[in-house]
């Protein structure tokens, strides 16, 4: 690996930014963050999700959901993905999740970030003051040298977020993910470590005014 992209060392496990609190998920978040997946899912989550079946009872969902917890901290281990519930502060609930994944490193140092908000939580800027701390954590900590964003053509919060962050739009690949039971388009945005450290004070300046 290259020395400068050498991620610094303990990693953090937890960021926070003015209202958030950033933390890599534990196995005892299964049941809080399946409830809000489960009311989210339907209202706004599933034509950007992955299909996959639904749990015949609320138990059932709470063990699957636990085993996903179970292979998110294994995968963080392996230096492979970095996930994290959000939190607010406020109430301590949690209310979404964020994630630096698909981690490529030797010659590449890249990765992707996807991020979602439960549906009682949107249009507050939580994503945003999130997507802000954890770029971040990509390369103040993580040290990697390029994160992109897949986003829908139909998901337009997030085409707006990533606009008003003045992350660079590369173009369209044509039905590149298998979501919401078919195939789509998405936007690709990214952003590299010599823009992130040109711009890295003006983006800062959204954890204040999401």
């Amino acid at each position: 690996m290259l020395e400068e992209f050498k991620p610094v060392d303990p990693l953090p496990r937890h960021i926070e930014s003015p209202r958030l609190e950033i933390r890599q998920f534990e196995v005892r978040d299964a049941e809080e963050f399946f409830y809000l997946e489960q009311r989210s899912l339907h209202v706004h989550l599933a034509p950007y999700s992955p299909l996959k079946p639904e749990p015949a009872t609320d138990a059932e969902g709470i063990r699957t959901m636990r085993e996903m917890l179970r292979s998110t901290i294994e995968r963080w281990e392996d230096g492979l993905d970095h996930r994290f519930a959000i939190i607010l502060k406020e109430s301590g609930a949690i209310i979404g999740q964020i994630g630096i994944t698909n981690i490529i490193r030797n010659v590449a140092q890249s990765a992707f970030v996807g991020y979602w908000i439960g549906n009682e939580y949107l249009n507050r800027g939580y994503a945003t003051e999130a997507l802000v701390a954890v770029l971040h954590f990509s390369f103040e900590l993580a040290r990697l040298h390029r994160i992109s964003l897949w986003i829908a053509p139909e998901n337009v919060p997030s085409l707006r977020m990533a606009e008003k962050l003045n992350l660079r739009f590369e173009g369209t690949a044509i039905r590149a993910l298998y979501l919401g039971g078919k195939w789509q388009d998405t936007k690709i945005f990214a952003i590299t470590s010599e823009e992130w450290n040109e711009r890295k004070n003006e983006i800062y300046e959204f954890l204040q005014h999401p």
